[in-house]
């Protein structure tokens, strides 16, 4: 497992680990997360009960969500820990590791819906409009902002970028996405020709080591990192004077609700964005709808705002 944390773990959790990374191939951040719940859990009991998390019972998973909610901790959060213990106890079952499951009684944490920060098409036109395009890091972040907004893909999947995984010729490209899964995504003329623009201009400049095939590079020559994508996004955008918050995420949100608003299909979009259920990409509905409703609220003429006197 690659994970750092691997060594300090009880070998219940470390076993659990492996499983996750072995077996269902999840990214070690993913694991890092399962493994910080649990620790954070472990913590717990050892301060309240002295019990080791081989021998929880239900009624002490309840008692630390209970004491999680009480200190504010968001309703999401607390469904993200919970989904951890499930997964993780399910594990101890089949590998008969504990007797009984003690999450099988839990309830299900209600979240209520997060509609994405979405930015308009207004927005996102200003902030693609780059006007430091003389100099090798503008034109790399001019490429770069493109390709997000034409694909939707993550700040690490961009990151990630090989040269061998482009199909130019048919503007594809195959994306590694959460879990190690591969997915095919496609861009447009727009985008081909700034990314075009900045391979043959400004990456052989950026470039230092001939071995380094990933895509976009940092002025030292290496993979560029998501915090200098976050960095990036944040830069132009107060540039252009763009008021709402706007991070790498924003242009994947983007991508999908502007598709949704032009009648793409929603399983389409599903696909693109590599969304494992469709549930997941549902929530794009809902700001597609809240626009709507928007706009017959202000330009329909039997509204009050609007009416003709």
């Amino acid at each position: 497992m690659g994970s750092a944390k691997s060594k300090s773990l009880l070998p219940s959790v470390e076993q659990f680990s492996d499983e996750l990374w072995l077996v269902h191939g999840l990214a070690d951040r993913t694991i890092d997360a399962y493994q910080a719940d649990l620790i954070n859990f472990g913590s717990w009991l050892t301060q309240h009960n002295g019990k080791t998390l081989l021998q929880v019972q239900n009624q002490d998973i309840e008692a630390w969500l209970a004491s999680l909610l009480e200190r504010k901790v968001s309703a999401r959060s607390v469904a993200r820990y919970t989904a951890s213990l499930r997964r993780f106890y399910q594990y101890l079952m089949t590998n008969g590791q504990v007797a009984q499951d003690p999450t099988m009684r839990l309830g299900k944490i209600k979240i209520p819906h997060r509609l994405p920060n979405t930015p308009t098409q207004d927005e996102v036109a200003s902030l693609l409009d780059i006007t430091d395009l003389n100099s090798h890091q503008g034109l790399r972040d001019k490429a770069m902002l493109e390709l997000l907004y034409a694909t939707g893909i993550r700040a690490t999947e961009l990151s990630d970028l090989k040269v061998e995984d482009f199909d130019f010729k048919n503007r594809v490209i195959r994306v590694c996405g959460k879990g190690n899964k591969e997915r095919l995504v496609v861009y447009g003329e727009e985008a081909a020709f700034w990314l075009d623009l900045y391979l043959n201009r400004s990456r052989p400049a950026l470039r230092r080591d001939d071995l380094c095939n990933h895509v976009f590079l940092a002025v030292r020559g290496k993979k560029i990192s998501t915090g200098v994508l976050r960095m990036v996004v944040k830069k132009h955008a107060s540039n252009k004077g763009i008021e709402r918050p706007l991070s790498t995420h924003s242009l994947r949100h983007a991508f999908a609700t502007h598709l949704l608003d032009a009648g793409a299909d929603l399983r389409v979009i599903q696909e693109l964005l590599g969304h494992a259920c469709i549930s997941t990409t549902q929530i794009y509905t809902f700001v597609a709808t809240k626009r709507l409703v928007t706009l017959h609220s202000r330009f329909h003429p039997r509204n009050k705002d609007n009416a003709v006197l």
